[in-house]
């Protein structure tokens, strides 16, 4: 309980394709950290996706609450670091990597939050009200300053919202029923996340190594809904630049002879493989699944501190 106020899991989204609809409104996607604000009198507390207490890592946004005029109060929203004229997922990472400082250094990008929910107000639970209502009071419940903003969004218009996202370059659009309550945790179709690429979260089951202290690709895994096993996706070879693939090849840490793998479908034809422990999360674009359950052109995007490795859930429809 902070401030008096229930720790929640935020609302989550399932994919979809572009679309006009006067039951939803539109608003952008950010790339960042998802983040639940909880603000009292006197401190914000910001916390993960996963629980996670983040509010040391991003000291410049732990006065959100004087931003508030309707505390106690619960926001949700992204911290994202905006950067020449758009956000640097990479920076968020250096920030959760570097040792946590009292305020930031004069050489680093601020972190900026985006609210674009309310879930209590004045210490009251408003998760039962439709999110039109909850965007309205959002509006007039926050003064935005350099460090919080309120995401805008329009009505009907999805099919043109999206592609004036991918003309920017930006990371897609999210696609919300205007009656849609609060569900803290779930994931539903009341809530849309609509991207020019499809993006899932792997873990990395091992690598194909090469000279260097590199690697050749990478050997990926998610779990099955049903059994929670683990099955193999496919490897990604592409999208790393040189310091990239250092750094990943030095936090690996590859399974002693005696440990045996867990991977279902692990093909034999994999040269040199070598096996890790399934730890690290990565994000990765691609085409499709195939339906033998591979990952069809991925490539590698970066690295997911901020995912748990049991979040990375096989999403394909292949006979595995």
């Amino acid at each position: 309980m902070m401030f008096s106020l229930p720790s929640l899991r935020p609302m989550l989204a399932s994919t979809a394709d572009p679309f006009d609809s006067d039951m939803f409104l539109f608003e952008p996607k950010w790339d960042g950290f998802r983040c639940l604000a909880y603000m009292g009198n006197n401190a914000t507390i910001l916390q993960s996706r996963n629980g996670v207490n983040l509010t040391h890592r991003f000291p410049e946004l732990s006065f959100l609450h004087r931003q508030v005029k309707v505390i106690p109060a619960i926001l949700d929203g992204e911290i994202i670091a905006f950067h020449q004229g758009r956000e640097v997922f990479h920076l968020l990472l250096q920030r959760m990597r570097e040792r946590p400082k009292a305020s930031i250094s004069p050489g680093d990008v601020p972190a900026l939050f985006v609210a674009f929910d309310i879930l209590y107000s004045e210490g009251e639970s408003i998760l039962h009200l439709p999110l039109q209502e909850r965007k309205e009071l959002l509006n007039q419940g926050v003064m935005a300053n350099e460090y919080l903003i309120v995401n805008s969004y329009v009505y009907h218009s999805g099919q043109v919202f999206f592609e004036a996202a991918v003309a920017q370059g930006r990371e897609g659009i999210m696609a919300k029923r205007l009656d849609s309550p609060y569900l803290p945790g779930k994931r539903t179709r009341l809530w849309l996340k609509i991207k020019p690429l499809r993006t899932t979260e792997a873990l990395v089951i091992g690598f194909i190594p090469k000279a260097n202290d590199s690697f050749a690709s990478l050997a990926l895994g998610q779990y099955l809904r049903s059994s929670r096993q683990l099955v193999y996706v496919g490897n990604v070879g592409t999208g790393f630049t040189e310091n990239t693939m250092r750094e990943i090849r030095a936090d690996l840490k590859p399974l002693q002879p005696q440990e045996q793998p867990k991977v279902q479908r692990l093909p034999h034809s994999l040269p040199g493989l070598t096996l890790v422990r399934p730890e690290m999360v990565v994000e990765i674009s691609y085409l499709e699944y195939t339906p033998a359950g591979n990952l069809r052109h991925p490539t590698y995007r970066y690295r997911r501190d901020d995912i748990e490795p049991h979040q990375c859930v096989f999403q394909g429809l292949g006979q595995i």
